[in-house]
């Protein structure tokens, strides 16, 4: 399909968005092609809310069906919510009857999934009454058909735990269930289907989560079971996502009412021979215009004005993020090397050749994405370990002399030679000796190593050095354009075993260890974290910040726990120490994360007892998404499973990715875009987008 640059659609036409293939599509051509849109709520009575604009339903239908007549797909479906509750029931019919009759403008077969807002005030045969399915004389709650040798099932949830249909407002949106009746049909339509089948309901099925009806469990062994379904097709999550369970894709997407006009949500879905499925999302965002090319790693993901963004760059030996503040100010924080160059357990894979340094990597990657070239504004390392700077133990050899020492080719040292740093924000400068005197005790040499190179880089290329200040909310700021990022503030969180709570005071965890003569720490728990927000949406990254220790009484503390009572609720957050063996539950349960990230360079990151404890229900509710840049799962299962994977997100299960977090103007919503980083031309593997509730 060819691509649509966004300028068309500010003309009147739509734009192609994400890709996600899932599944074997192989080289042959689609056996069916069909589009999707859901969760529409037309109401025209109904004011807009921050993200909901209900009056905005027929202009967004209207540009959905000529979408689809333009692609000459095979039919359309609209996933149900088709609209909202009239404050009448005439009303309501009233609202039905006008959505339905632009919904009728496809030309081709159209079908409809009953969801919850279509029982607000009416009964599913008054609802019924007034739609059209293909084929159907009446249309029919729940149905089957066949398009391109693909079985499609139409499933209807809408009915409490006890069996009650949906009926004129008497139900709770986060009760449905599938009836005995309806799981019967299930079990006929699929032992009747001769190729591969495709399921379509409004609720969803993928988890256990509010949204979801309350026996998937026992729909999804269904599924499984039959081995004939490759794609779950769902609505109702407004905020859309992509799971993978057992080998089954489940597709939510995103809700059309989100956003006033032209913004806008559906898609087109293809089905091959295999039953492998490409999705292809269509939206409408306001700002900058660019072209989005199949296949190209930058694509419509690229910086814009006005957008917060981070990269979490894949080099496989080092943590590297890459944030670009809303005015185009640039940070690196991290940016380390680690021995990857022989294939051990512990190794996971390279995206480069084995000779290629992790800081000449990092390098290039920043070069593509900066909207300053090779002039980054702030250089911030969290902590002196050489996975995050670089340190004395592996490096390619000795690369240069400061006034403060020699430095090796390695890490931050090594991207240094490609790329120009502005200002320099450390932990320690320049005495390096908070809380304690690292120099002399640093098992790695990265204090040492980091030392000559801020020296070397001040000397070279006038780069300022100052310490990180904790509790400071201005030290990071935007330096091109302030007015550019409303709202955007880098909060200076936590370093050298401090952190600051909301009152204002400091805490230091270690003070009582210093006075008792302590000749060393872990410094994991030096190192620095922030909490930056940009108008609703909140993110927090703190570096290894992980250690624990015995109190006199013999109780063993958590640093993470004790840091849980300064931060509050956030969107994303970047997990302590890689997720290896860390995220105590206090400060899961404080962040209450929508998104979990991390840069992934050993098997042993995103360990099983700290998965566990981000997909724990009980610490706090609700969905979650585990996006670290590569999932390593080469390590002994512990026994109570991996139930977490549900949560992780299938594309960097299969392979490393490049993953990327765009903020727009406001922060009322977010996206992850995930690029292959392994494969040539670092194709788009996955995207997710959310609203920052």
């Amino acid at each position: 399909m060819e691509s649509v640059s966004r300028r068309g659609f500010l003309q009147g036409v739509v734009a192609a968005g994400a890709v996600t293939v899932f599944g074997d599509v192989g080289d042959a051509a689609p056996v069916v092609r069909f589009g999707y849109i859901t969760d529409c709520h037309y109401a025209a009575h109904i004011q807009p809310s921050l993200l909901r604009h209900y009056g905005d339903g027929l202009r967004k239908m209207d540009a959905f069906t000529a979408k689809m007549n333009e692609l000459g797909v095979d039919f359309v479906v609209e996933g149900g919510d088709f609209k909202d509750l009239g404050r009448t029931p005439a009303e309501s019919l009233a609202y039905l009857r006008a959505i339905e009759a632009r919904f009728a403008a496809f030309k081709g077969p159209r079908y409809h999934v009953l969801g919850n807002h279509d029982h607000d005030n009416l009964s599913k045969e008054e609802f019924l009454a007034e739609i059209a399915n293909g084929g159907q004389v009446s249309a029919k709650a729940f149905y089957a058909f066949t398009r391109g040798g693909v079985k499609f099932i139409v499933l209807d949830a809408c009915y409490r735990s006890d069996g009650t249909p949906y009926c004129r407002g008497k139900f709770s949106w986060k009760e449905a269930f599938l009836p005995p009746e309806q799981v019967a049909f299930l079990k006929d339509e699929l032992a009747s289907a001769t190729g591969p089948c495709v399921l379509i309901l409004h609720q969803q099925l993928d988890s256990e989560d509010e949204t979801c009806i309350r026996n998937a469990a026992e729909v999804r062994e269904i599924l499984e079971k039959s081995g004939k379904v490759k794609l779950v097709v769902q609505g109702h999550l407004h905020e859309g996502s992509f799971r993978e369970v057992n080998g089954i894709g489940y597709f939510t997407s995103a809700a059309s009412v989100l956003h006033a006009a032209p913004e806008n949500a559906f898609s087109l879905v293809e089905v091959y021979p295999s039953g492998g499925v490409k999705i292809t999302g269509f939206h409408a965002a306001k700002g900058a215009e660019s072209a989005w090319t199949p296949g190209a790693w930058t694509a419509d993901r690229a910086w814009r004005a006005g957008h917060y963004q981070v990269h979490y760059i894949y080099t496989g030996r080092s943590e590297c993020m890459f944030h670009i503040f809303p005015d185009g100010t640039s940070m690196l924080l991290d940016c380390g090397d680690t021995m990857r160059f022989y294939r051990t357990p512990a190794e996971v894979p390279l995206p480069g050749a084995p000779s290629e340094r992790a800081g000449q990597f990092a390098a290039k990657y920043i070069l593509r994405v900066n909207p300053k070239g090779n002039k980054v504004d702030y250089l911030h390392l969290s902590h002196y370990h050489e996975d995050h700077g670089g340190g004395e133990r592996f490096h390619g050899g000795p690369l240069g002399k400061s006034s403060l020492g020699t430095f090796n080719l390695c890490g931050i040292a090594d991207a240094a030679r490609f790329l120009s740093f502005g200002r320099v924000v450390d932990r320690a400068w320049p005495g390096f000796d908070d809380p304690l005197d690292v120099l002399a005790t640093s098992r790695d040499g990265t204090p040492r190593q980091m030392r000559a190179v801020y020296a070397y880089l001040a000397e070279t290329q006038g780069t300022q050095i100052e310490r990180f200040a904790v509790g400071a909310s201005d030290q990071m700021h935007m330096l091109a354009n302030p007015s550019l990022g409303s709202g955007f503030k880098v909060f200076n969180l936590c370093a050298n075993g401090r952190y600051a709570r909301p009152d204002g005071t400091i805490c230091d965890l270690y003070a009582d260890r210093v006075k008792a003569g302590a000749k060393a720490f872990n410094e994991n728990g030096m190192s620095c974290g922030m909490v930056i927000s940009y108008g609703k949406f909140r993110y927090f990254t703190a570096g290894d910040f992980s250690d624990g220790w015995k109190h006199a009484d013999g109780e063993r503390r958590q640093t993470e726990d004790a840091l849980a009572e300064a931060v509050g609720r956030v969107h994303v957050a970047k997990l302590n120490h890689h997720g290896h063996h860390s995220m105590f539950p206090g400060l899961v349960k404080a962040l209450k994360a929508r998104v979990w990230t991390c840069c992934s360079l050993d098997q042993q990151h995103c360990t099983d007892d700290t998965m566990a404890r981000l997909a724990d229900r009980s610490l706090y509710g609700g969905p979650r998404l585990m996006l670290p840049t590569y999932m390593p799962l080469n390590r002994p299962e512990t026994p109570a499973g991996r139930g977490y994977l549900s949560d992780v997100a299938r594309c960097v299960v299969d392979q490393p990715c490049h993953v990327v977090l765009d903020v727009p103007p406001g922060g009322e919503t977010y996206t992850f875009s995930c690029f292959s980083a392994v494969q040539a031309g670092n194709p788009l593997k996955g995207e997710f987008t959310f609203i920052a509730g």
